[in-house]
């Protein structure tokens, strides 16, 4: 398991669909070690803090495995990062990482909080509006990681995992939970992990309208 890139991005606005707006969706990757802290890499920022970034969303994964897949799907050839992600790994598949998984980057200790939810602005990046339905249907999702423990990370450094306390709530089946894929009974399952996202757990135990 390794990190393939890591890419670093700020808010710019962007005119795609006939519509303006801001977004940071557009990272670049870039070299050498670049310092972390509980909110995330510093120099990459979010446009939008009520969906991603903070201590919960600190760092945005992507399985480059997936790659190939929407290459096909899209008829065109996908460079990273073209999911918006901070990390592009190898190794880490949404079927296989579970809510609550401790990694080791060098001297870093990451956590997995959630699975990343797509939304509009990938979907605008990639001119297509279905491509969020699709992400959630095949579970290739990526997930995103708070910092336990923060220290420089660069890309090509190996993931070592330290433990798996959740084996029987992988990212995919998360992600399947909260859309209402999965069984609705999963729903009090993964709420009641305390290590998923706070914005999560809220969701999950909001009463039904």
């Amino acid at each position: 398991m390794k990190i393939v890139s890591l890419s670093l991005g700020r808010p710019r606005i962007v005119v795609r669909g006939g519509r303006q707006y801001s977004t940071a969706i557009d990272r670049r990757p870039v070299d050498g070690p670049v310092e972390l802290t509980p909110e995330g890499f510093v120099g990459d920022r979010v446009a939008d803090n009520r969906w991603h970034g903070g201590p919960d969303k600190a760092i945005c994964c992507y399985p480059h495995e997936h790659y190939a897949h929407w290459s096909r799907e899209l008829g065109v050839e996908l460079s990273i990062p073209s999911f918006g992600e901070n990390f592009t790994t190898s190794g880490l598949l949404e079927s296989e990482v579970c809510i609550g998984d401790r990694f080791r980057i060098g001297d870093a200790i990451l956590q997995v909080s959630q699975p990343r939810q797509p939304c509009w602005k990938l979907a605008g990046k990639h001119s297509q509006p279905a491509l969020p339905k699709w992400i959630v249907a095949k579970g290739y999702t990526g997930f995103y990681f708070r910092v336990l423990e923060a220290a420089p990370i660069a890309a090509g450094q190996t993931i070592e995992l330290l433990d798996r306390p959740h084996p029987e709530m992988p990212v995919d089946r998360a992600m399947w939970i909260m859309a209402g894929i999965a069984p609705a009974e999963g729903r009090a399952e993964l709420a009641a992990l305390p290590e998923l996202s706070q914005d999560w757990r809220e969701a999950l135990l909001k009463p039904a309208q």
